[in-house]
This record gives C-alpha cells, sequence and structure tokens, in this order.
C-alpha cells in the first residue's frame, strides 16, 4: 500500500549526508513535529520547552503581520530519504520531525489565525543519537546578538509604535558621526567592535528615559534635545580632558556614563524651560567640577557601599554636585 505524501516547493541542498530546503505550512508542521524524541506527545512536549509568552510575542509580531521569518526553522527526521525534484519535494504523511531549532518559532503558530508558510532545513536518515549531536552543535554554538546590534535595528527598522526608543538611538547615532561630538566614532554601535568602550547598548536605555515623557527634556523639540545632550557630553569631556577616551579615563566608563546621564534629568529641573532650550556648557560645568574623580573608582565605592553598581554611582555624584543646596 503506498503512503501518503505531501508535495511542497523546495529542492534538494545537500546530497551527502541528504539536507532539504523546503516550504511547510505550519499547521502541517505542529502535526508532525516534536521538540524531544523524550515526549510521546508533541503538544505536551512543547508546552513543556517553550515559553508561551514569547511564542505569544512572536506570533503577534510576525505572524499576525502576515510576515515570514528571515531565517529557516532547522528539522531532523530518521526517515531515510525525502525525494526532492524539479522544485517539488514528496514528504511521506506518517513523518515525525524534531525540531533542532526554532521551536518558539514554530509554536508561535497555535496562537495565529494565520497559517503561516514555513522555510525549513531537513536533516534525513539522522539516529536519535546524531540529531542530539546536532541540536548540540547548532544550540551550544549559537552567538547570542549584541544588545548593540539590536538597538541599532531600532533605527533602521523604525518602527512607528516605538518612539521613545526610536530617538533613543537617534541620539546614541548623532552623538556617534557628528564631528563636533565628544563620542564622535567613540561608540560601538553594533557592539562588535571589541576596541570601542563605550556601546550603544549602554548609553540607549538612559537616553530612552531622558527622552520619555516624563523626562525634564519633554517639552523640547528632538533637536533641542540633542542641543542639551551634546552641550552636557561636552561638559563631561572637558572636565576629563586629558585622559577623555582612553581606558585611564575615570569619566569615559558605560557605568560612570549611564550615571552622568541620570544626573543631566536632575540638573534639568533645576532649569526653567527657556534656559534649557539654550543651556551651554558653561552652565553644566560649575555641577561637574564638584564631582571626585577619585570617588568613581569602583574599589572605592565598594568599600563605602558595597555595591558599585549604576545606582550607586549616580547617588555618589548626585550628593557631590548637590551638596549645599
Amino acid at each position: 500500500m503506498k503512503l501518503k505524501q505531501i508535495s511542497a516547493q523546495g529542492f534538494l541542498l545537500q546530497e551527502q549526508p541528504e539536507i532539504i530546503c523546503v516550504s511547510l505550512p505550519g499547521p502541517w508542521l505542529l502535526q508532525h513535529t516534536t521538540p524531544s524524541w523524550r515526549y510521546d506527545d508533541p503538544e505536551e512536549g512543547f508546552q513543556r520547552m517553550v515559553s508561551t509568552k514569547r511564542a505569544t510575542e512572536i506570533a503577534l509580531a510576525v505572524l499576525d503581520q502576515h510576515r515570514t521569518f528571515p531565517n529557516a526553522i532547522v528539522l531532523a527526521t530518521d526517515a531515510d530519504s525525502i525525494a526532492a525534484d524539479a522544485g517539488e519535494v514528496l514528504i511521506p504523511e506518517n513523518v515525525q520531525f524534531l525540531v533542532v531549532d526554532g521551536q518558539h518559532r514554530l509554536w508561535a503558530q497555535r496562537h495565529s489565525q494565520y497559517e503561516a508558510p514555513y522555510a525549513c532545513i531537513v536533516h534525513t536518515g539522522l539516529s536519535p543519537e546524531e540529531m542530539a549531536n546536532l541540536f548540540l552543535e547548532i544550540n551550544d554554538n549559537q552567538k547570542r546578538v549584541p544588545a548593540s546590534l539590536r538597538w541599532d535595528l531600532i533605527r533602521l527598522i523604525r518602527p512607528d509604535d516605538d518612539q521613545q526608543r526610536l530617538a533613543a538611538v537617534e541620539m546614541v547615532y548623532l552623538l556617534a558621526t557628528e564631528e563636533e561630538s565628544p563620542f564622535y566614532q567613540r561608540i560601538d554601535l553594533t557592539g562588535e567592535q571589541s576596541e570601542l568602550q563605550i556601546k550603544q547598548a549602554s548609553l540607549a536605555p538612559e537616553f530612552s528615559t531622558l527622552l520619555s515623557r516624563r523626562s525634564p527634556l519633554a517639552a523640547l523639540s528632538f533637536i533641542q534635545q540633542h542641543q542639551v545632550i551634546l552641550q552636557y557630553s561636552v561638559s563631561i569631556q572637558q572636565i576629563d580632558a586629558d585622559r577623555w577616551g582612553s581606558r585611564d579615563s575615570a569619566f569615559f566608563k558605560a557605568r560612570v556614563l549611564r550615571s552622568m546621564f541620570r544626573l543631566l534629568a536632575d540638573l534639568a529641573r533645576t532649569m526653567d524651560q527657556n534656559k534649557l532650550a539654550n543651556v551651554t556648557v558653561d552652565d553644566f560645568l560649575p555641577y561637574l567640577r564638584k564631582i571626585d574623580e577619585q570617588k568613581l573608582d569602583p574599589d572605592y565605592i565598594r568599600s563605602m557601599q558595597g555595591s558599585a553598581g549604576i545606582r550607586q554611582i549616580y547617588l555618589q555624584i548626585r550628593d557631590e554636585v548637590f551638596s549645599g543646596g
């Protein structure tokens, strides 16, 4: 008796060992996959191994927008061979796939009404031990996407529903690319330049807060906000002029800079809107010169407060700047 088969678009990617590239419908895949051979019930297996919250977020962000994923999910099967010829792949209806990579992307199909086509890379003829090795090879060796690159993608994608973070990355980009900026060519925008100390992911969260609706800068235009942050950045550079940009600098460190930009919000609250919109380096310098750079040493902060985190550094410099009222 001839087995039933499903026909799908695809091709033979590699002959030995056989690897197939194929497009398969999400609902069909859910019925023919398991996240682990340890579970007889695939649904129970998925529910134990994936985060429903994450799968739902993926469904909302991708599938419900009728978009496809930019990368293929990786499947493995003990079936010896799958016929592929002239752009058509024939898969037996009784086949069972192990999801080697892409469990959350596939399970997102359960949380969307859109029946998505999934690009799949299928490894055939593998024993359970070989599937386990393939799983470890792919998942153990994956390199996490740098946080700075994730921030930079916001600037490229320009989401309409996340204007605050978009403004933050635009601010970082301007500081990193304008020649008059103290951070010119000194910010690693993607997290892939190890020689640069300051990463976009260090500054962008602080700028996101500075540019929020609750910030004292909220009433200013983006151009005015940029000028405030630029003037403030120059003032930080000036109090550290001899060592700015070097690893010996007390101020040119991610945690210290994050603390300094938190301080900017406090300083902005002391100014009326007209003063803030036209603030200069000289307006900030008297405050910043009160900061004792010796006390920015992490060992000193730990000895005084038991921690050298961003909040502790911020509280330290805030007390120095506003001492005596």
